[in-house]
């Protein structure tokens, strides 16, 4: 289950102990988006020998969060528009219909837990209170008992979760808003009110999608400012 597994597996292989470090890596967006990586500088950072790394590697890509380009290197997956859209189209594609759908299979009491344990960490740092942000989304989906809507879902959330702390390191965490949202979201499901129920969770999705946007123009908008600064400089 995404992000539920807290504590350090001494069990794993070395491939599933690069993965887990690489993914870390990258959802923290210690390696930013669009970041440059090898296999030479992984190796360096690891100490596990090519293998593990390209195996982790393999199920990175798999996942979208890397690519790789044959005999050039590999590269963070970077954030535009058009896929942060894609991203957010397909949730408000499925998560309204979904919880429409299965809304009579939603325990009210595990709603208002997963309410509770947010405000509970509200002054945590970002890492676990977008963990807990991504748990309460993935409830929902869980409970169809969908093992392949699941697996695809874990993906999507996975790069929700990294744009929420993409935001938060650009200074345009989402986090003061994500709880009375997410109490919207629970109060309809109380209410059992379709209506009220799609609009909750459309307008929670989109508030994210805006402010995704807002920071790719603030960042274009400093990287432009650079440029002219620069050329003001070689007149």
């Amino acid at each position: 289950m995404l992000f539920k597994n807290t504590e350090p597996d001494h069990n794993l292989s070395q491939t599933e102990l690069a993965y887990n470090y690489l993914l870390n890596k990258i959802l923290s967006c210690e390696y930013l988006p669009g970041q440059e990586i090898s296999e030479k500088m992984l190796n360096e950072q690891l100490s596990f020998g090519r293998t593990p790394i390209r195996e982790a590697l393999v199920t990175l890509k798999s996942q979208n969060l890397i690519t790789v380009y044959p005999r050039k290197g590999m590269q963070i997956r970077p954030f535009t528009k058009k896929y942060i859209n894609e991203i957010y189209q397909i949730r408000k594609l499925m998560e309204p219909n979904i919880i429409l759908q299965f809304k009579d299979s939603y325990s009210k009491a595990v709603l208002l837990d997963l309410q509770s344990e947010l405000e509970s960490c509200k002054d945590a740092d970002d890492t676990f209170f977008y963990k807990k942000d991504i748990q309460f989304h993935m409830y929902f989906i869980e409970m169809t008992r969908n093992d392949s809507l699941i697996s695809f879902y874990e993906n999507i959330m996975i790069e929700t979760y990294r744009l929420a702390m993409f935001a938060a390191t650009n200074r345009y965490s989402t986090r003061e808003y994500n709880i009375p949202q997410h109490s919207k979201i629970i109060q309809a499901l109380m209410t059992e009110n379709n209506d009220q129920i799609a609009a909750a969770v459309n307008e929670h999705i989109n508030y994210s999608l805006i402010t995704l946007f807002r920071v790719l123009d603030h960042l274009e908008e400093l990287k432009n400012s650079s440029q002219e600064t620069e050329s003001s400089m070689h007149d």
